[in-house]
């Protein structure tokens, strides 16, 4: 702006070549020192001199400033921190356990069985999350990348189970109770009982006289998912969860024509290796994971490569048997299972889980997730089962005791199986998660 000051005042004693009032002198004086003086000074000169210009360019640099401050911005933009001893390196955990192609375990040692646990022992109301990223700058990004993990669905199998009622029952007959443990044995004896049986898994099947119960076992295969064959040979392990909707009615006494049938609900859950894709970058120290699970099987193509053989769970008068489980003489004892990744990567796009490391943790899942849970309403409950039964007790009646003692708490008779469906869903992926983050 010097210049056209510099002008302006220059143009002043042109401007004076003429006679003009001493009062213009004052306003030529003013359009040199600021805006306001340029206005008085366009005002005077009504475009009639060559100061005019000045005047105007005086009065659009007032607003032009501004604008020229607005376009120039000063982006943040994120540097690689160059390599280093003083360089504090950003970790995603699943590259740092699985991105070696080795499988869920792998020749690395790994206690399956505490990995199972943490995820089985979760309240089903909450989700684990997954292992956070360390990243020391507070801002980090890593291009998307595959992972070998462990996946979980459920599916409602209601209609695939078959009920009948069992009336004037007596404790010959029982086998999710026992009447050892009541003051009166005789209490529940001709009351209405109900044998629930599973005509895909050989008809195994349980009888039970009070309303809540809830009875979970080994699934020897997928009975909602039978047509995917990949899931079929990627499969690591399943069990079915049934139980009664019934509520509170477990005096039913006498005939089955005096009592309206229970509501049964059964599902099935499974788990299975699988690749995730991973999606992760930190923005201000808060963490953000996102992952897409796929089971494209490369090999073997023919059914599944984890054979697991288990006792059913069984409680009668003074006697329970718990669930056990063992390999099948069918299943190999070495191997590998292969996957097919997406993304390329120097090691290539497929990843491989070992076999007997599979069979191990399908053996852990299956065994400590079979049981049986029954409550008669009052004072009397009895678990015959490993540590998930009560998380899945939890999951369909509200149910949550850490030492499985006393009930805690009134339990509502109003079931809603759309809130137990997701809270079973929770219990499948925290298990999932668990052992992936192992």
């Amino acid at each position: 702006m010097s210049p056209v000051v510099e002008c302006i005042s220059q143009w002043k004693w042109n401007w004076f070549d003429l006679e003009r009032p001493v009062t213009d002198f004052d306003v030529f004086d003013k359009a040199s020192r600021g805006v306001f003086g340029s206005v008085l000074l366009l005002k005077l000169l009504r475009g009639r001199h060559f100061a005019a210009i000045g005047a105007v360019i005086s009065v659009l640099g007032i607003v032009t400033t501004p604008v020229t401050q607005l376009l120039i911005q000063y982006p943040s933009r994120l540097v690689a921190t160059p390599p280093g001893p003083e360089t504090s390196n950003a970790t995603t955990w699943a590259v740092q356990h699985y991105r070696s192609h080795v499988g869920l375990a792998g020749p690395r040692s790994l206690d399956i069985s505490s990995y199972v646990s943490a995820g089985l022992v979760h309240p089903s109301a909450t989700l684990i999350s997954e292992m956070a990223p360390i990243c020391p700058s507070g801002t980090c990004n890593w291009t998307e990348f595959e992972s070998l993990s462990l996946c979980s669905k459920i599916a409602n199998i209601t209609d695939r189970i078959h009920v009948e009622q069992v009336p004037f029952s007596t404790s010959q007959d029982w086998t999710t109770w026992d009447d050892t443990l009541d003051i009166d044995p005789m209490r529940l004896n001709g009351t209405l009982a109900y044998n629930v049986s599973f005509p895909e898994e050989g008809n195994e099947h349980f009888v039970a006289p009070v309303s809540f119960t809830l009875y979970s076992s080994r699934l020897s295969r997928s009975i909602a998912f039978a047509d995917d064959k990949n899931l079929a040979a990627a499969w690591a392990a399943g069990y079915k969860v049934v139980w009664s909707n019934a509520g509170n009615v477990t005096y039913t006494h006498g005939n089955s024509t005096t009592s309206s049938p229970w509501n049964w609900q059964a599902f099935e859950m499974v788990y299975y290796a699988c690749i995730n894709r991973y999606s992760i970058h930190v923005d201000s120290g808060v963490a953000e994971t996102a992952s897409v699970p796929s089971h494209n099987v490369v090999e073997p193509v023919d059914g599944g490569v984890v054979a697991i053989n288990c006792t059913t769970p069984k409680l009668v008068s003074g006697a329970a048997q718990k669930t056990m489980c063992g390999q099948d003489v069918r299943n190999p004892s070495q191997g590998v299972l292969t996957l097919k990744g997406s993304i390329p990567a120097p090691g290539g796009t497929n990843f491989t889980a070992d076999v007997r490391s599979l069979t191990l943790l399908g053996q852990a899942i299956t065994q400590d997730s079979s049981g049986i849970w029954a409550w008669d309403g009052g004072d009397y409950k009895v678990l015959v089962g490993n540590i998930a039964t009560p998380t899945l007790a939890d999951a369909v009646y509200g149910y949550r005791s850490d030492d499985f003692g006393e009930v805690g708490g009134e339990l509502s008779g109003d079931w809603d199986t759309e809130i137990q469906q997701q809270r079973l869903q929770n219990v499948a992926t925290n298990l999932a998660v668990s052992i992936t983050n192992g």
